[in-house]
């Protein structure tokens, strides 16, 4: 039997996923729109002040490209907060950069493998960031591949924000996630002349839909996604460790990566 590619298979799972374009398209199937939107809000927050320790500003101007952009949630972000930053997104899916063009006609979306795009008009970018992008791709030389594509990218000081779980040891949960481990990443990153210049932590529990204790977990079902994203931000504002119980997704983390 012939393997399928990494790339097609990515390509295709995402062509079919894509149907009514929600955020349980593009987040956690099955979390709920509820979840996901508060899932997403984190993802900004992370993403705000990532933006923020780099010294970037509303006032700039700035590029940034979205390497994975999905159906444009962080396309919408940029427009409305940091309005003179100049945007492009990047997605393996057609479907997803079609309906783009569609219904953002004022920004710029390609089609393509973040593995080997390069800009027809040579640009690099100050800011590149790739969500919850990487641990989809199985192959571990296409992901080095992935990241030396936009180590390539970044234009003289600027950044490339990643985000990476980096357990101890490297978990394979299903046929289309694949998490490395911190190790891995380590040698990644350093091979490509890159460093960490911050890393933070995206969440606490929410992906995982609470605390894995049955009682808790039913109290935080009876008081709504609202309670539950309350808390998991108090969680991490005071620095709370987090349980041994605490899914791989909700060790995410955001990596600031700065050439060394």
């Amino acid at each position: 039997m012939t393997e399928i590619r990494d790339d097609a298979r990515l390509r295709d799972f995402w062509n079919r996923r894509y149907a009514k374009f929600t955020l349980s398209e593009s987040g956690w199937n099955g979390a709920g729109e509820a979840l996901n939107a508060r899932i997403y809000a984190c993802k900004l927050q992370a993403l705000r002040r990532a933006i923020a320790a780099l010294g970037l500003s509303r006032g700039q101007a700035w590029s940034v490209l979205d390497a994975g952009c999905g159906q444009g949630h962080f396309t919408r972000f940029y427009a409305a907060v940091y309005p003179k930053s100049s945007y492009m997104g990047l997605d393996i899916s057609e479907r997803a950069v079609s309906h783009l063009r569609q219904t953002m006609p004022g920004s710029e979306f390609h089609a393509a493998d973040i593995c080997e795009w390069d800009d027809p008009q040579g640009r690099t970018f100050d800011l590149i960031q790739c969500f919850e992008v990487l641990h989809l791709i199985l192959d571990d030389d296409l992901l080095l591949r992935a990241l030396a594509n936009l180590a390539r990218l970044i234009a003289p000081g600027g950044a490339l924000l990643v985000t990476a779980a980096r357990p101890d040891q490297t978990v394979h949960v299903s046929n289309y996630l694949h998490y490395r481990n911190g190790a891995f990443w380590d040698r990644a990153i350093a091979s490509l002349g890159l460093r960490v210049a911050d890393e933070r932590p995206m969440y606490y529990w929410l992906p995982d839909g609470g605390p894995a204790n049955k009682y808790l977990r039913y109290a935080f079902t009876r008081l709504g996604p609202g309670a539950l994203f309350a808390f998991d931000r108090l969680a991490l504002a005071i620095g709370l460790p987090q349980a041994a119980s605490a899914g791989i997704d909700s060790r995410m983390c955001l990596l600031t990566l700065k050439r060394a």
